[in-house]
């Protein structure tokens, strides 16, 4: 039986990409183990990504395979946040349960008073649902300031936010995005307004969704929001545009970048050191 030729190299270019695919998986599982969920150094994952381009031409060969829709319930370990996201899917479009999962954790010990989030979403209704847990306890008013892109995702998630009785805790803030390079249009007075006096402990960017390097200002534009010391989280870190994002980051006055954690889509994580960004 004589085979197409372009079938042939089809076959071949698949298979190969096959076992790319199933070494990055192998890398993956040993650096949890070795690593747990502590960030690796951002020079180890961009030599990395230099190497698999030896092997893989195709673009973010450091992502696996992409989240599929599952459960809440299927996906995350906590057992009373699985329970009050059981109705929500985890896609390929939104934090993984694992990250979830790190986050829901991490707040519960750093307990942060003020958080500015860059996608609204299932984050957002996590995030408010940890000021409701430990801000009880507390005499300083917790706030989440969260930037979205699109109009129809901010009402979806306000009347979700009022459905569990968590809109006092949230503000989501109509940011869109320049038509060139699908960064947000920041408008640094109304989030001022929406801080008022307060300055962000952490900043948790997921946002906005476009093309590689449309996050590249984010973080600059809102370190001047933040106390020195905060915290930062990028997610899909594991991404092309991503990595270039952090290797910019890295070499900016103020902002350190501790790394990508080998957790869900790649977590990039670091200090906002100078809000002002100088060296």
């Amino acid at each position: 039986m004589i085979l197409d030729r372009n079938w042939v190299d089809t076959l071949r270019q698949s298979s190969h990409f096959g076992a790319v695919r199933r070494l990055i998986g192998y890398h993956s599982q040993a650096l949890r183990r070795l690593y747990g969920k502590r960030p690796l150094p951002l020079a180890y994952w961009l030599s990395c990504r230099s190497i698999i381009g030896w092997f893989c031409r195709s673009a973010n060969p450091l992502c696996l395979a992409g989240t599929p829709a599952r459960s809440i319930s299927a996906s995350m370990p906590v057992g009373d946040l699985a329970d009050f996201l059981r109705d929500d899917l985890i896609t390929g479009w939104t934090l993984d349960g694992e990250t979830i999962t790190f986050l829901w954790n991490l707040l519960q010990q750093e307990q942060p008073k003020v958080i500015i989030e860059c996608g609204a979403g299932l984050s957002t209704l996590v995030f408010a649902r940890g000021f409701e847990t430990y801000g009880s306890s507390s005499s300083k008013p917790r706030s989440l300031v969260s930037l979205e892109q699109n109009l129809w995702v901010k009402k979806a998630v306000e009347t979700r936010l009022q459905r569990c009785g968590l809109e006092q805790y949230v503000n989501v803030m109509h940011s869109p995005v320049s038509k060139r390079k699908g960064e947000y249009l920041l408008d640094p007075d109304m989030l001022r307004a929406r801080l008022g006096s307060e300055k962000a402990d952490w900043v948790v960017i997921d946002g906005p969704a476009g093309p590689d390097g449309c996050r590249g200002s984010t973080l600059p534009s809102l370190a001047q929001f933040c106390r020195p010391g905060a915290r930062w989280f990028l997610d899909d870190a594991y991404r092309d545009g991503e990595l270039q994002v952090l290797h910019d980051w890295d070499a900016l006055g103020g902002i350190s970048v501790d790394g990508v954690a080998p957790i869900g889509k790649g977590l990039g994580m670091g200090v906002v050191k100078d809000p002002e960004l100088r060296g």
